[in-house]
């Protein structure tokens, strides 16, 4: 079971249904992204690293730790 998060290719896949799935529970789910504000990246951001947990202080500092980088994650995705 450990195997696939050892491959990078099936890594990033597995990552980006979760954020998927994540974005789809989400209230922003069909607001196009460039008229989202930071507030659903830093709550998808969250969700993503805090897991069932993700409303807690660790998990909500990264995610605004995120939208502080939110321009080089950008430019990092080009």
């Amino acid at each position: 079971m450990e195997e696939p998060l050892q491959d990078p290719g099936q890594n990033i896949f597995i990552a980006s249904e979760h954020l998927a799935r994540l974005k789809a529970d989400g209230d922003f789910a069909d607001v196009p992204p460039q008229e989202r504000t930071p507030a659903p990246y830093q709550e998808l951001t969250a969700r993503y690293n805090g897991g069932p947990y993700w409303a807690g202080d660790d998990a909500q500092a990264y995610g605004r730790g995120f939208n502080n980088d939110l321009d080089n994650a950008r430019n990092a995705l080009r």
